[in-house]
């Protein structure tokens, strides 16, 4: 294990965090001239010496290789450590009222792209603080996306190998091909935030709600600047341009980026984006008509709520255009369920993702049909391609994992006085990194701040867990991981 190189990348990282710092703060020296420096100060300072301390300390000659052992621990310590420093600002900042756990709980909810908050009343917050905590969501959607092309597929997590690149290849290529992609996503995926953020700014948001909506719904983290979130606008027009946004976010970078290459013919024949749409399709069509007929809405009403919520949800947003818990008990089992199934993979969604549903539908239909012919041979496929047992197995446990880690974190947050609704609830919406739940605490209209502080950090490493998908972290926790 290269301890000293994963320190070496940490550093690098925390340094860079350091640098952004200093975005906000100038973001408001150019809007009012003002040059606001107080809470950002010493989160500057702190990143800055820690991150240049563990740089120098762990400097070695020559290139560096990582091997798989070292990806794992690089990629989980990156997550846990970041939003320990990016949370600072959030402590330091008075009119917030945070303490550490609720800041690190901030940082965690934001790079994740959870959107949960702890914050309580966000017009009482300073204009650079709202940025800096927008431009965490941005930073942690681009590099959601950047694990899932180009980390998860090397390491064989939960079936992401069958999205390997030539960019996750162990290869003296490596890197032209890693830089090469990365510039891709990150031209990609800032060229639709910067569209996004035009068109809300011409439907008359002002500057800074254009950008953090337009941020927060391509990084699918669904933070607003009002407590009412989208519903404060009033606006179809901007929720067509957000819908549009999560739509995009929903849908793997990869494919956009071929598309974007002239490979048009991939609208029709990426299996994972079609199964991405039927099953938005599907589920508006259901919403539309659960509205309809339970909540005497109009028709138009009831298609324009199915369609929005049926893409936040789907792409775990969690953006909100009015109070759906008053709709009755239907979407407090269908809302978690959506967040459950997830997008894309390579998108900036959580939960479960598409195309591992689809293999698992694949593999049943299989087996079925064994049940029905022993002697018959019947090969489960994906997108044309045969489906390898060890793909199989891999993503088989993977969902039940998920479903086990739902349920323990579940039992857990009971433990500390949650009521059954609120304690799985939170934990479905923190692992599977939608922000919103259903209940007085984890629903779009509550709060869990006044929770203690072991469920905090119970949902904290759910929201963790779920953005690295499970098995990065757990694997930590297994002895062997750390013999030689």
């Amino acid at each position: 294990m290269n301890v000293p190189v994963v320190l070496f990348a940490n550093g690098v990282l925390l340094s860079i965090l350091g640098v952004l710092m200093a975005i906000p703060v100038l973001c408001e020296f150019v809007l009012t001239g003002l040059f606001q420096v107080s809470d950002f100060l010493l989160p500057m300072a702190g990143c800055a010496f820690v991150g240049l301390a563990l740089v120098f300390a762990n400097k070695r000659p020559g290139a560096a290789r990582l091997e798989t052992v070292d990806a794992f621990l690089l990629t989980s310590l990156t997550w846990l450590i970041l939003p320990l420093f990016a949370g600072l600002p959030f402590y330091f900042c008075v009119p917030a009222h945070l303490t550490f756990i609720d800041a690190y709980f901030e940082a965690v909810a934001a790079l994740t792209t959870t959107g949960c908050t702890m914050i309580q009343s966000l017009d009482d917050l300073p204009r650079w603080i709202i940025l800096w905590r927008f431009l965490l969501a941005y930073i942690g959607g681009v590099g959601i996306i950047l694990m899932g092309m180009l980390i998860f597929p090397a390491l064989r997590i939960g079936g992401m190998q069958l999205f390997r690149t030539e960019s996750s290849e162990k290869s003296e290529k490596i890197l032209p091909s890693v830089v090469q992609m990365a510039t891709w996503i990150l031209s990609v995926y800032s060229g639709a935030i910067l569209i996004c953020f035009l068109s809300l700014r011409f439907s008359h948001l002002s500057t800074l709600e254009a950008a953090c909506h337009a941020i927060s719904a391509v990084s699918t983290c669904g933070f607003s600047t009002h407590p009412d979130s989208v519903a404060a606008f009033h606006s179809f027009r901007c929720e067509l341009i957000l819908l549009c946004g999560m739509l995009f976010g929903g849908t793997s970078l990869l494919l956009i980026i071929k598309l974007i290459r002239g490979q048009w013919f991939l609208l029709r024949k990426d299996m994972q984006l079609r199964g991405y749409f039927k099953t938005i399709l599907f589920f508006v069509i259901l919403i539309t008509l659960l509205r309809w007929v339970k909540n005497d809405a109009s028709f138009l009403r009831s298609l324009r709520d199915g369609v929005f919520y049926a893409v936040s949800m789907l792409t775990t947003t969690g953006f909100v255009n009015d109070a759906y818990e008053s709709w009755g008990t239907f979407t407090q089992v269908l809302f978690p369920v959506l967040g459950l199934i997830g997008s894309c993979t390579g998108s900036t969604s959580g939960g479960i993702k598409i195309f591992r549903w689809q293999i698992l539908l694949s593999s049943l239909k299989v087996h079925i049909f064994q049940l029905r012919r022993p002697h018959g041979i019947y090969i489960p496929t994906y997108d044309g391609k045969e489906i390898s047992p060890t793909v199989a197995m891999s993503i088989f446990i993977f969902v039940v994992l998920f479903f086990v880690l739902i349920i323990i974190a579940a039992i857990a947050l009971s433990f500390s006085g949650l009521d059954f609704q609120t304690s799985f609830s939170a934990a479905m919406a923190a692992l599977c990194n939608l922000g919103v739940g259903v209940g007085n605490l984890a629903g779009p209209s509550g709060s869990l701040v006044s929770i203690a502080i072991f469920p905090k950090i119970i949902l904290m490493v759910c929201m963790i867990l779920g953005r690295l998908e499970v098995l990065t972290l757990l694997t930590l926790l297994v002895p062997s991981f750390w013999k030689k």
